[in-house]
C-alpha cells in the first residue's frame, strides 16, 4: 500500500502517524490465475508482463511507485504452493 498524506505529489509506503485522514492510499494485489481462467481489462487500458529486473529503479518508464515495487517484494519470502 501507499499512501498520499495531503496535496504532495509523492506517496510514501507507509503512512505517517501524524495523520488521521489520508487523502489516497493505493493498493496492489498479487494473484495468480487458473490455466482456464481470463483477466479482463478495459478496453482503455493496456494490461503488460514486465519482469521485475525490468521495472527495478525504472523510475522514467513506470513511474515513481512502480519502480519500487521489486525493492518492497525484497522484503518478503514467498513459498509457491499448488492446493488441489
Amino acid at each position: 500500500m501507499w499512501w498520499r498524506p495531503n496535496f504532495e505529489t509523492l506517496m510514501y509506503p507507509f503512512l505517517p502517524p501524524n495523520v488521521n485522514h489520508p487523502k489516497e492510499c493505493l493498493k496492489l494485489f498479487l494473484g495468480r490465475l487458473a490455466v482456464h481462467q481470463q483477466f479482463v481489462v478495459p478496453k482503455n487500458f493496456k494490461l503488460l508482463a514486465v519482469p521485475l529486473c525490468q521495472i527495478h529503479e525504472n523510475e522514467k518508464t513506470y513511474g515513481p511507485i512502480i519502480s519500487q515495487i521489486p525493492k518492497l517484494l525484497s522484503k518478503f519470502s514467498f513459498n509457491m504452493m499448488e492446493i488441489r
